[in-house]
């Protein structure tokens, strides 16, 4: 008794549809992601900013961190890892509105304390004229 399988002629078709979506699901998961242009794109943004809001000089360490993570980023993609590339340049994007921020924060403190020196040295000028305060 040596009986072979064999799909029935009806079955053929749902037999080969069903083979030819196991396929697909599989090239499916098998490609990469794409790269995460928006992301990088972001943090380079940010950066730019960063540098032209002077975040070197008052935030110098935030700023250094942003580009390395972008490097980082960069890497990734070349590396084909585009979850941990995505990650690197949102990390990156803080990193440099965080230096943004202290910069903003660092100058307006600068500003303050020169207008709290001119209004003592107003008051003062007051007292030597004798006007009281």
């Amino acid at each position: 008794m040596n009986k072979s399988y064999r799909a029935t002629p009806r079955l053929r078709p749902l037999v080969a549809a069903g083979l030819a979506g196991l396929m697909m699901l599989i090239a499916a998961c098998a490609t990469a992601p794409p790269a995460p242009d928006s992301a990088l794109d972001a943090a380079k943004v940010a950066i730019s900013n960063a540098e032209k809001a002077e975040a070197g000089q008052f935030a110098a360490a935030e700023l250094g961190e942003a580009r390395e993570k972008l490097a980082s980023a960069d890497s990734a993609v070349r590396e084909e890892n585009m979850i941990v590339a995505e990650r690197f340049a949102q990390e990156s994007r803080v990193q440099a509105e965080l230096a943004s921020a202290r910069t903003a924060m660092a100058k307006s403190a600068a500003v303050n304390k020169e207008m709290k020196s001119g209004a003592d040295a107003l008051s003062e000028e007051m007292q030597r004229a004798g006007e009281p305060r």
